[in-house]
């Protein structure tokens, strides 16, 4: 009888046993992501916030916490802090903070943290990255010990956006303190992961850090590795080198769909695109010349060309999924409606060459979309020289006073990595304040508006969200018309995982976020 009883107990041993080796095991896994760019640096603020993206900012938001984050449809939830009001005037904004957090130094997470996390994001000297989103600032204060009222100098309706950035991420000041200016390479946070080993440019090793106020990370650790080539990404993934790929080819989804344990991911992101006319030129000062070229261009064609269908023409400057977008106009493709134009303007193309500036490996497909976009402007009889730069050379060609652009037609796409659509019309058409410097922020066409700089001063000041969408609308439609690009469309952001992996979340703002997977 005993015999009959044991065997049972001996099975349930073994089970579990089993079990709890399953459960182990899997809390011991290790998730490898496969980005196409280096992670250099993880600093929220100094100089090396400009080489962190959009790589730095995938491990960035591994690393830190925020006050306030972005869920997968852009919308503000709370994180450090657990909730938020404003003053009548809308200039002061207090916020609670969560009890009981702390860096992964140990130290705490209190008001005194956040003042010193925010005051060094607003000294223009130590953090020169980054200022539309900090200017508005002018002051933070602690009220307890887990209460801080951030001041703006007029109401700021992006706020909680700018929060809500990658550089809106919380430092441990004592973290700061002890690496100095070597902090971006040890970034300390109060995220879920901790940076345990790092081979710059090569790979970074982030392991779970045990005292998460948010429960414990499902994996003992992420691997950011840095594979630039797209042909050993899907490689990696495939043999099972890697968890998760970025960066994936248009013409390679096709291929991953067909396999069995791999799904892709693509998802229409906030970066839109267009070729950029440098209206100091005399022949775009022509509305009609500007008008001409939206016209030459078939949208469909190219995309399905170039991108094999991942991308969204655009009816806006702005993406669909940014905060203020509504369709403002369309141009049809219509080369015989693009010579008329150019024949009303006086166009002469006899003996002019335009000049069609592009990165080389910068932008998705950079160089084919310029050769289409030449190819379109050929059919209307306008010729084109392409200008092809390296990558990190192709900003000194845009952040130059007037007088020293040496480009017709650029390609750009810019993305508002706060989701708010106000950022995103004042980086690129609000007015210069000076035609002897650079542009303030990305406004290299020179396109100036007295209205639409009206419009965006007020919609900057309108906290209310039902009353700043019609300011930005307006904005953006004066902007479409205006036509100081020739306007193409938003991207999608295309990654691919294993089906077996949950919870990576692929950002409008292009980030693949990984802090929230699981086996």
């Amino acid at each position: 009888m005993r015999w009959r009883i044991a065997l049972p107990s001996v099975a349930l041993t073994v089970l579990v046993v089993s079990a709890i080796g399953g459960v182990a095991a899997a809390q011991d896994r290790t998730l490898t992501y496969a980005q196409a760019v280096a992670v250099t640096a993880m600093d929220t603020a100094g100089a090396s916030i400009g080489t962190v993206y959009p790589a730095g900012y995938e491990g960035m938001f591994l690393v830190y916490d925020n006050l306030v984050r972005f869920n997968d449809k852009m919308q503000i939830e709370p994180q450090l802090a657990t909730e938020w009001s404003t003053s009548p005037d809308g200039l002061t904004w207090t916020f609670k903070l969560r009890r009981g957090v702390t860096f992964q130094d140990g130290t705490p997470v209190n008001a005194d943290a956040v003042v010193f996390d925010i005051e060094r994001q607003i000294d223009p000297k130590g953090n020169p990255a980054n200022r539309p989103l900090w200017d508005p600032i002018t002051a933070v204060k602690r009220i307890d010990d887990a209460t801080v009222a951030i001041t703006t100098h007029k109401p700021y309706a992006a706020l909680l956006a700018t929060l809500a950035h990658g550089s809106g991420g919380v430092v441990s000041p004592e973290g700061v303190r002890t690496h100095g200016d070597n902090f971006k390479l040890h970034p300390v946070g109060a995220g879920p992961y901790l940076v345990e080993r790092w081979d710059v440019g090569s790979e970074v090793v982030l392991k779970r850090f045990e005292g998460y106020w948010g429960g414990r990370a499902p994996f003992a650790r992420i691997v950011l590795r840095h594979v630039p080539d797209p042909a050993t990404r899907l490689a990696m993934l495939q043999s099972g080198q890697a968890d998760v790929i970025g960066a994936v080819p248009p013409e390679s989804v096709s291929q991953l769909e067909g396999l069995a344990g791999i799904e892709v991911v693509a998802r229409p992101a906030l970066r839109t695109f267009g070729f950029g006319l440098n209206l100091n030129r005399k022949a775009f000062q022509d509305v009609r010349v500007r008008r001409a070229f939206n016209h030459a261009v078939d949208r469909d064609a190219l995309i399905k060309a170039v991108f094999r269908g991942h991308a969204t023409p655009i009816d806006s400057p702005l993406s669909p999924f940014t905060a203020g977008y509504a369709p403002v106009g369309s141009y049809e493709f219509s080369p015989a409606k693009a010579q008329q134009l150019l024949a009303e303007a006086g166009w002469k193309p006899e003996g002019l060459e335009l000049t069609l500036l592009t990165p080389q490996g910068l932008l998705p497909k950079d160089v084919e979309e310029t050769q289409v976009f030449q190819g379109f402007l050929r059919k209307i009889g306008v010729k084109a020289t392409i200008n092809k730069v390296e990558p990190a050379a192709f900003w000194d060609y845009l952040r130059v006073p007037p007088d020293k652009l040496t480009w017709d037609m650029v390609l750009f796409g810019f993305n508002p990595s706060n989701g708010d659509g106000g950022y995103h019309l004042s980086s690129l058409f609000a007015s210069n304040p000076s035609r002897t410097e650079r542009p303030k922020v990305w406004n290299f066409t020179w396109y100036e508006s007295p209205r639409v700089d009206g419009l965006l001063a007020e919609a900057d000041r309108t906290v209310d969200p039902a009353r700043r969408k019609p300011l930005l609308v307006e904005a953006a439609k004066l902007v479409w018309n205006d036509a100081p690009y020739v306007w193409l469309y938003a991207e999608n952001v295309i990654i691919a995982k294993k089906k077996e992996l949950k919870g990576v979340e692929v950002s409008p703002v292009i980030f693949t976020l990984l802090r929230n997977a699981r086996p």
